[in-house]
């Protein structure tokens, strides 16, 4: 059963499941959700806990790969009364030309995304020159006695029910792309809120020098 199955089965009862997690990550969500400006997109929006985070002059499209989460999302956006656009895509393979937003926001996804260097691929691909990335996200701890006692035993469970991997270095692949302008470490780095900017010429496709 392939991650998209999986919280296709879960989306209508996954804001009841993390409810326990509310307190730890939704202030975290408000404050990533802060640097976004301009025309933003956020990958992975799931059920839509960021939305309502979201100040009206940010013109939000947002995208899942899961079609009953994008419906709650729909929904939520409604309610809210912000002015959003929403559609099922994968963020390895964005329908957006090259250079479309001024910000993309990830809450939570790259533990799961099944090509993660391809994801952040596409997300430098779709981000104008000098756009921000905002990554919010389950990374490899700075512990390694938390990693082997507590994330380690995670990890086949969390595999099982949702494909989910929390030992990912997603910190070290977004260097890899992105220029760094902030990071903060929280819960001994097992979340990471990550600010990034695109290079005005990119470091992955960066020509060699003659």
């Amino acid at each position: 059963m392939s991650f998209r199955e999986k919280y296709s089965r879960i989306a209508r009862h996954y804001e009841t499941l993390e409810k326990p997690l509310d307190r730890f990550f939704c202030p975290l969500r408000k404050k990533a959700v802060s640097f976004a400006e301009g025309r933003t997109l956020e990958v992975g929006v799931g059920v839509g806990k960021t939305l309502r985070h979201y100040p009206k002059d940010v013109e939000l499209c947002a995208v899942d790969a899961v079609p009953e989460a994008i419906e709650i999302a729909r929904e939520k956006a409604r309610r809210l009364n912000l002015n959003a656009c929403f559609e099922v895509a994968d963020v390895e393979k964005l329908p957006f030309p090259d250079n479309s937003f001024d910000t993309v926001l990830s809450s939570f996804i790259f533990c799961t995304v099944p090509n993660p260097e391809r994801g952040m691929r596409e997300i430098l691909r779709v981000l104008k020159p000098g756009g921000r990335a905002i990554f919010l996200e389950h990374t490899k701890s700075d512990s390694i006695l938390l990693d082997y006692l507590f994330l380690l035993p995670l990890k086949l469970p969390l595999r099982l029910l949702l494909d989910d991997d929390p030992l990912r270095e997603t910190h070290k692949l977004v260097s890899k792309h992105f220029e760094i302008e902030r990071e903060e470490r929280y819960y001994r780095g097992i979340v990471r809120l990550i600010v990034a900017r695109k290079p005005a010429e990119s470091k992955t496709f960066k020509a060699p020098s003659p």
